[in-house]
């Protein structure tokens, strides 16, 4: 297997980091894994530690830095160490066996997982990601089966960062994740950064992984900010200049929109 290294950012992620770490430690019990943690205060990092996993690492940071500096202090370490491609995965999916290697298999600089998670009781099949370069805005291809999902391969602009397998040369080549992002919008980024230097980016339908997004569950008002913040970062770089205008409006009236749903 290729030199690989799996990187989870932990911040107070206790129930969903232990069951996904047990999952994917029992499907690949010799994988390399580093565990970056943003000053978590619950009990999750004890958790992690207890666990006694021989091949993981622990990168323990003393605050909070977000995801893109913080995940790549641990990208750096595991270039450093050898890694021929990393694996970005989000510590509330839950790996099984049969995952990875398709990811490997496929040749792409950027291969990502179907995310299959469920939304009002019904599963539904994340295929990747495409932007709108008028509103400046993200979205995902949906599916309620996986078979929908094979046509729009070639149509992704980008894979979602909860799993996410990268290349060396990638990294090489262009460098790591934008850090102007704290939280949102680094993974399109990253995509494009990527097909620009004319790398390619594409989502492996053999690769199916279970996303455990929290359902119905209201957000907080930091959520939001950092929503809007990273979406005018990722507009002012990949909006061309003529278009914003209409980028800007539509995303002022968005956040007016999301403000009062939330009071």
């Amino acid at each position: 297997m290729t030199n690989l290294f799996i990187i989870i950012l932990n911040f107070n992620n206790q129930k969903d980091i232990i069951p996904c770490l047990k999952s994917l430690i029992k499907v690949h019990p010799k994988i390399n894994i580093i565990i970056v943690d943003n000053a978590s205060t619950d009990n999750s990092l004890q958790s992690i530690i207890s666990l006694k996993y021989k091949r993981l690492q622990i990168i323990k940071n003393q605050k909070n830095f977000g995801f893109p500096k913080a995940v790549n202090k641990s990208l750096k370490l595991s270039l450093k160490q050898g890694a021929q491609a990393v694996l970005l995965l989000n510590p509330d999916t839950l790996p099984s066996r049969g995952f990875l290697e398709p990811l490997l298999a496929n040749p792409a600089e950027i291969v990502g997982s179907v995310l299959k998670f469920q939304r009002k009781g019904n599963w539904v099949y994340d295929f990747g990601g495409k932007v709108n370069f008028w509103t400046g805005r993200t979205s995902h291809y949906e599916f309620s089966n996986q078979e929908s999902g094979a046509r729009i391969q070639k149509k992704i602009d980008y894979v979602s960062g909860a799993c996410m397998l990268i290349r060396r040369k990638v990294f090489e080549k262009i460098g790591f994740l934008n850090e102007k992002y704290f939280l949102f919008f680094e993974d399109p980024d990253f995509c494009l950064r990527t097909k620009k230097a004319g790398f390619k980016v594409v989502l492996e339908p053999k690769s199916v992984i279970i996303h455990n997004l929290s359902e119905g569950k209201k957000k907080p008002f930091y959520y939001f900010y950092h929503l809007f913040r990273s979406n005018l970062i990722f507009i002012n770089i990949w909006v061309p200049f003529y278009r914003r205008p209409v980028t800007y409006l539509y995303l002022w009236l968005l956040g007016f929109k999301m403000l009062l749903n939330r009071i």
